[in-house]
């Protein structure tokens, strides 16, 4: 658990020293991410070693891409998932070959695939067959082959929320056995521009029972065997990511030993195929590792409710009203016996929506209180937005005692 009660103080260790985040809250004195860089690399490195170092891993870029987050998994070797030209340029800025890069996305504009073949993309995660047509095009256009795998549908229904489960029936994402024919069609007509490397799946996000991810590789592994023996040169098997987290607790313990299970099991039915596994995590490295600080405005009373009005909202921070997400807020101090009440944590955007949380018990919360939002480091700052036109919020990351600073509005110019 990275941010943790030091002296009462709310704070985080990132080298030798411990940072407290009220100091850094009266510093920046705005809606600021504080990210500990350290957790991330705690993470990675047991990402690795639950798999034995039998996985390369493909950060999924879409979780977090703050430039100090991406050099540093970019130095350590990693890979990475993007899904737009604009993550594909990003992470060349940042140290990422495109070579260590897996393009995934359901509507891969033309202008983008030309960019990812033009740079040497390691591999084109494929859709739909319109896009494997098109991929094709463009390899043709460029004279160049193109490394392309098949995005799978494994039918396999996860138990999260129904906007982020993406391997089901009913979901834009992926193909089933139905497209096969048209697929291999393809694939003979432009078999000097197309080359089918491997199959990938990624059937949804925050998934904490890992059952429903190894039966999407089991039900997903004939078709890879009858692809190989057909002679196509499938090296890769792509395990997408979605392993998720618990934002009800701080405790991290179990998510860590349900993803060690997870890659034994994965490496385990793999073995047999013989081929590269290829995983692509996002919020099992960097969710824990970000906070978001957020100063009282008002304190409202009504006689039905008790508000906590603060200067961050759904502009900021968007899981929940999008999701209905629970994020885990506290005081910066430690609450100790002080009384405690019950708010309603609300932003200043005008929704009815702009709710952090509901009915969170805090300590007799006052104006210029500052408040910290919990496991914000994956999908929270990359999907900011201007609405209401409120000034961006601020992202500050720590490594090894070192601070790096950038701002949103870097993001929107």
């Amino acid at each position: 658990m990275p941010f943790y009660y030091r002296k009462s103080q709310l704070g985080f260790s990132s080298g030798e020293s411990f940072f407290a985040l009220q100091d850094i809250a009266e510093e920046v004195g705005r809606p600021t991410y504080v990210y500990c860089l350290d957790d991330v690399v705690f993470r990675y490195h047991f990402f690795v070693q639950a798999f034995d170092d039998k996985a390369t891993i493909y950060y999924a870029m879409k979780a977090n891409s703050h430039p100090a987050l991406l050099k540093l998994l970019a130095q350590m070797g990693a890979g990475l998932d993007v899904v737009s030209g604009g993550e594909i340029k990003l992470g060349l800025k940042y140290g990422f070959p495109a070579s260590k890069m897996v393009f995934s996305g359901v509507g891969k504009q033309r202008h983008e695939i030309e960019l990812a073949l033009k740079q040497g993309i390691g591999q084109l995660n494929v859709e739909s067959p319109a896009e494997l047509q098109r991929i094709a095009q463009v390899a043709t256009e460029l004279k160049v082959k193109a490394p392309v795998a098949f995005r799978l549908n494994p039918d396999v229904n996860p138990e999260t929320h129904p906007y982020i489960r993406t391997g089901f029936r009913e979901n834009k994402f992926g193909m089933d056995s139905s497209f096969l024919f048209e697929l291999e069609r393809i694939l003979k007509k432009f078999n000097s521009q197309l080359s089918l490397i491997g199959l990938t799946l990624h059937i949804g996000s925050q998934i904490r029972d890992m059952s429903p991810l190894v039966e999407a590789v089991r039900k997903s592994l004939p078709l890879f065997k009858s692809l190989k023996e057909n002679g196509h040169p499938l090296v890769s098997f792509d395990i997408g990511g979605g392993v998720g987290i618990d934002y009800h607790s701080g405790k991290t313990r179990a998510e860590l030993e349900g993803l060690k299970s997870y890659a034994n099991q994965v490496t385990e039915l793999l073995n047999s195929v013989g081929c590269e596994i290829l995983c692509e995590p996002g919020r099992i490295l960097v969710a824990r590792a970000g906070v978001l600080l957020a100063q009282v405005q008002y304190v409202k009373e009504t006689p039905y409710k008790r508000f906590a009005i603060v200067n961050s909202g759904m502009n900021h921070l968007m899981r929940p009203a999008l999701y209905g997400a629970y994020h885990r807020i506290l005081p910066l101090k430690e609450a100790g016996r002080q009384e405690m009440k019950t708010y309603d944590v609300v932003g200043p955007i005008c929704e009815s929506s702009d709710v952090i949380g509901h009915e969170r018990t805090l300590p007799n919360l006052k104006e210029n209180d500052w408040l910290a939002i919990m496991d914000v480091g994956a999908y929270s700052a990359v999907m900011a937005n201007q609405y209401n036109t409120h000034r961006p919020p601020l992202e500050v990351a720590y490594w090894e005692g070192k601070r790096f600073s950038f701002s949103k509005e870097d993001r929107f110019s």
